[in-house]
């Protein structure tokens, strides 16, 4: 008699329990937060693995600046799901994928009420729900600011990049997911369908902002700022744009992600980061997809000069 298949167990939830969740976390996440006379929205969007949650955690937030927004999500909001503690002993990487529906709902309810108050918020955006394209004309209409970051790199730079967090979550326990190239191209495909929305949103009301950045391998590894522009509307709705830097265009972030990998130095740093994260995948092989391997093999083969 042949041994029954290995199936993944199905995770169920109610309506009742997103909304027990989103109670449990607003009780916290509202407290001490006002509206302000003009809302304001903070972007910081960029491909999964584009180093946009970083700039978040590492250089918006600790400026203080962003005490009186809402965040609308962190990985913490998953352990709310109702089978949470049976799903994490199957690991992080389960966790998370069978969290997304969950958290996605709860979020979406934070969302609602927020702006119903008229709460600054603060959302993060990897271009991988073009959902992500239709809300700024309804925000800019409730009289939202937005304050727009954009980390832009090349998709092999966000992949290899993703790799990475992905294999030191497994290492911290923290809850992370890798993610295929077909979900960076469904992101790269969804990108200027959401970012010329938010610029659109940017032009629409009086002091918005967009700042945009690059990452990359070599000296771009620590994100250089390339464009910055600040749009001010006159009572007759005329519009001006100013910046200390060069001005904030589409065609710029389409200038960083179309540059490639080239240089023997970048060649040389891709190969290594390559080698090293298989190195890693041998201490948690029995977590890693299968693709990773292929992945990073394949770009070993594609950029290895002979």
């Amino acid at each position: 008699m042949s041994a029954a298949p290995n199936v993944a167990p199905k995770y169920t939830y109610t309506p009742e329990q997103v909304t027990a969740a989103f109670t449990e976390i607003t009780a916290t996440l509202f407290t001490g937060i006002t509206a302000e006379a003009i809302p304001k929205m903070l972007i910081v969007a960029g491909l999964q693995g584009s180093g946009k949650t970083y700039l978040l955690e590492k250089t918006l937030l600790p400026s203080k600046r962003y005490d009186n927004y809402v965040r609308l999500y962190l990985p913490d909001y998953r352990k709310k799901h109702p089978q949470y503690a049976e799903m994490i002993n199957l690991g992080v990487l389960h966790a998370y994928e069978h969290t997304e529906a969950f958290v996605r709902e709860v979020c979406a309810k934070i969302f609602e009420e927020a702006f119903k108050c008229k709460y600054n918020i603060i959302m993060e955006c990897a271009f991988d729900n073009i959902d992500f394209a239709a809300f700024p004309p309804t925000a800019t209409t409730a009289g939202y600011q937005f304050e727009t970051h954009i980390v832009g790199c090349n998709q092999e730079f966000a992949h290899t990049s993703s790799i990475k967090r992905a294999l030191n979550s497994l290492e911290k326990t923290e809850m992370e997911r890798f993610v295929t190239v077909s979900m960076l191209n469904a992101s790269m495909s969804n990108a200027q369908a959401i970012i010329l929305a938010f610029e659109t949103a940017a032009k629409a009301v009086s002091g918005s902002q967009i700042t945009l950045y690059e990452r990359g391998f070599g000296a771009l590894k620590e994100r250089t700022l390339r464009a910055q522009s600040t749009y001010t509307k006159a009572t007759d709705g005329a519009l001006t744009i100013t910046g200390t830097n060069a001005p904030y265009t589409y065609s710029a972030y389409g200038t960083i992600i179309d540059n490639h990998i080239y240089t023997m130095s970048d060649r040389d740093e891709m190969i290594k980061e390559c080698h090293l994260a298989l190195l890693k995948t041998q201490t948690y092989a029995k977590h890693v997809p299968d693709f990773v391997y292929n992945d990073l093999y394949a770009y070993i083969v594609k950029y290895v000069y002979r």
